[in-house]
């Protein structure tokens, strides 16, 4: 992806005047992250469409990935294991979300439970790609106004169309056990 990138950037700057070496360098891991993702989610996708859930898993997708942008939590150092990890969690996810029989006081117990611990331990950056101070505060309030509306939009259609959504659930579950590897490491250390 390193070469695609450094290609695009020379066919964009190709007098070399329009950016500085710093720039180029943020160009190039912008377009690589840029790709990483474009690859990613078309190939999790794909295999959801082959799978016959592609439109469960786009709103998992959805729902996690906003989710994660706020809240932060696990990252994989290799983009062949945030692919498969993040796919197995999708596909996985989807599944479960319809094999899940839970009951809707059981559900919000554990949405409370999962809002308790992303309040007290979120959000959660990472070595490379850490969380300002005064950025802290305002993604710890969207994660927790996020969760709220995941946990009233289950609890509103449950009671108005007597069923329960579970995708929503799934990504606030996956996504508070995606902050505990991070909090530990941080305590261990």
């Amino acid at each position: 992806m390193e070469k695609i990138a450094n290609q695009i950037i020379k066919y964009l700057d190709d007098d070399r005047t329009s950016w500085d070496d710093l720039d180029r360098m943020r160009m190039n891991l912008g377009i690589q992250v840029l790709m990483h993702n474009i690859i990613m989610i078309g190939t999790i996708l794909l295999i959801a469409h082959i799978s016959g859930i592609l439109w469960e898993a786009m709103f998992l997708l959805f729902l996690y990935g906003t989710l994660k942008m706020c809240a932060g939590g696990i990252h994989f150092k290799r983009s062949s294991f945030c692919l498969i990890g993040t796919g197995i969690f999708v596909e996985g996810g989807v599944f479960i979300s319809k094999q899940l029989n839970t009951p809707l006081s059981c559900i919000i117990i554990i949405y409370l439970i999962c809002l308790g611990v992303l309040a007290i331990i979120g959000p959660q950056g990472t070595e490379n790609n850490p969380i300002s101070p005064l950025l802290y505060e305002k993604l710890k309030k969207r994660t927790i106004f996020l969760v709220l509306i995941y946990m009233l939009g289950t609890i509103i259609i449950a009671v108005s169309m007597d069923i329960i959504l579970y995708i929503p659930f799934i990504a606030v579950v996956f996504e508070t056990l995606s902050l505990l590897p991070l909090h530990i490491k941080s305590r261990i250390v």
